[in-house]
Parts: C-alpha cells; sequence; structure tokens
C-alpha cells in the first residue's frame, strides 16, 4: 500500500477513534464528572507518552523548546475539550460534532488575521455557506434556539486558535511534548475544579440537573473506569494516526477525510440512542461540511 492510500486509511482511522471516544465520554455523562475524566483520563495519556519516551530514548521530546506558546496551544486546546464534553450530556453526537466542525472555517478567518493569509473569493463564499449552515442548526431568535449548540461552536473556535498556535508558532516543537503539554494544562484543570467545587454553594437543583459539569469527584464504577481508559486509548490511537496521515499527505487531501466523523456520529447515535437528525440539522450539516471541504480544499 502506498504512502497515499495509508495516509488516507489513518485518516479515517483518526476520525473513527475519535468518535468512538465521544461515545465513551457521552456514555458516563449521567455517572461521572467532566472534571474527574479529564484529571483520570490526563493522568493516563501522560503516563503512557512519558513511558513510551523513555523506552524509545525519546527524553529529549517529552519538553517543547518554548513553553509560551505550547501552553497558550495546550489551554486552546482544553478549552476545546471542555466545552465540547459539556454539551454532550444534551445533545446527540451528530448535533455536538456538527456545530463543532465549524472548526476549519474559524481557522480561515483567524489565519487571515493573525497569519497574514489571503483569503479567496472562493474561500469568502464557503466561509458564508458554513455561517449559513450553523444558523440552519442552531436557529437563533427561534422559539426552537437552543443555547447549549453555542458550547460545540466555541469548541471549534478554541480549536481553531490551537491549530493557528500551532501553525504560526510551534511548527518546530515535537509532536510528543505537545501532546504531553495539553494533558498536564488538562489534568490541572480538572483537579481544580474538583478541589473548587466543594467549596462553593451550588444549588442542588442545579447540580442535580447538571451533574457532568457541577460534581467535583464522585464514586468511579469499574464500567466508568473502563470507559474513561477506552477514552485514554482511543485519544492516543486518533492522535497518532491523524500525525502519521498529516505527515505524509497534504493537509488538502486529509482534512476533508475528518468530515467522515460526522457519519460516524449519525450512525453512533442511531444504533446506541435511536437519535435520528431532523431536517434542518441535516440541511446544515452538510452545508458546513462542504464548506469546510471548500476551505481545506482551496487553501
Amino acid at each position: 500500500m502506498d504512502r497515499t492510500k495509508q495516509s488516507i486509511v489513518f485518516a479515517l482511522l483518526a476520525a473513527f477513534g475519535f468518535s468512538i471516544q465521544d461515545t465513551a465520554v457521552k456514555a458516563i455523562t449521567s455517572d461521572s464528572s467532566i472534571w474527574q475524566l479529564m484529571f483520570i483520563r490526563s493522568l493516563i495519556v501522560v503516563a503512557i507518552l512519558v513511558a513510551f519516551a523513555l523506552i524509545t530514548r525519546s527524553k529529549a521530546k517529552i519538553f517543547p523548546k518554548t513553553f509560551f506558546w505550547p501552553v497558550l496551544r495546550a489551554i486552546s486546546m482544553t478549552l476545546a475539550y471542555s466545552f465540547y464534553y459539556a454539551s454532550l450530556p444534551f445533545l446527540a453526537l451528530s448535533e455536538a460534532s456538527s456545530c463543532f466542525f465549524m472548526a476549519p472555517i474559524f481557522v480561515c478567518i483567524l489565519a487571515s488575521l493573525f497569519l497574514g493569509e489571503k483569503i479567496e473569493w472562493v474561500q469568502k463564499a464557503s466561509v458564508a455557506l458554513g455561517f449559513i449552515g450553523a444558523l440552519i442548526i442552531i436557529q437563533p431568535g427561534l422559539i426552537s434556539f437552543r443555547p447549549i449548540l453555542l458550547l460545540p461552536v466555541l469548541a471549534g473556535l478554541s480549536y481553531a486558535v490551537s491549530v493557528i498556535i500551532t501553525r504560526g508558532f510551534c511548527r518546530d516543537e515535537p509532536n510528543l511534548s505537545l501532546t504531553i503539554i495539553h494533558n498536564v494544562i488538562y489534568a490541572f484543570l480538572g483537579l481544580f475544579v474538583i478541589l473548587l467545587i466543594p467549596k462553593i454553594n451550588i444549588h442542588p437543583d442545579i447540580i442535580q440537573n447538571n451533574s457532568f459539569i457541577f460534581k467535583g469527584w464522585v464514586e468511579i464504577t469499574m464500567m466508568t473506569m473502563m470507559f474513561i481508559l477506552l477514552t485514554a486509548l482511543t485519544h492516543l490511537m486518533s492522535m497518532s494516526a491523524s500525525i502519521f496521515a498529516y505527515k505524509n499527505q497534504k493537509a488538502s487531501l486529509i482534512a476533508p477525510i475528518e468530515y467522515t466523523y460526522l457519519i460516524f456520529a449519525v450512525m453512533i447515535d442511531y444504533w446506541i440512542w435511536q437519535f435520528l437528525p431532523s431536517l434542518s440539522h441535516a440541511i446544515g450539516a452538510i452545508l458546513i461540511f462542504i464548506s469546510g471541504v471548500i476551505v481545506t480544499k482551496s487553501r
């Protein structure tokens, strides 16, 4: 199998792995805490990566050359995961992912603003198309408007910021160090909120209705721990597959393949939760998909 086919296979594997990871997160939203998930999963990921670096004698790649931009990138990635996961108790996986995939559009806009990249008319038109798709899904100002849909949009924006930081200021940093720093920041945030929540007087009704967000440390069942371990392993697998794909092929070929996540999300929603997207959601998702592919292809 040549490198192009290998890269496509790995990009598909990454999209599938991320969909399984997010399904596992959604499955424990009623029995766990987002902060507990962040803390435990990140510790597992960091432990595996450090062990890998020691075994392969790659200790030099554990630490970045500079800390400012990698840490800022890690904060943006942490916000992206936090916003996205916080939406999962209230949204179907396909709904959340459709809004999150505004990210390539945000990347296009931010690259023009902060990296000086020129936006061609085709990209401008595709950005407008993507926003129309998002408006069709979110429906602001209408009775059916659900503010919770803004969370995955914010996740996409935060992810886009991390992409811009990576592209503009972290090109020479080892991938291993970037992933480790991201998970260290993720773990610290999880631990901080776990320790903070008991000291805040939160109304019991708020905790009951939003337990995944407003609970700190809860008793972990064996099943929950297995799901957390699954998210850690699929995260590592998907990140590794994605890195391989992008390193061996042009982003214009690989990035559109990431949109297969939307297909996996719809299939998982129906298979596990018997959820089918509404007509407006389907139309909006298709417009965002077309917009993202055009934006990526034209870069």
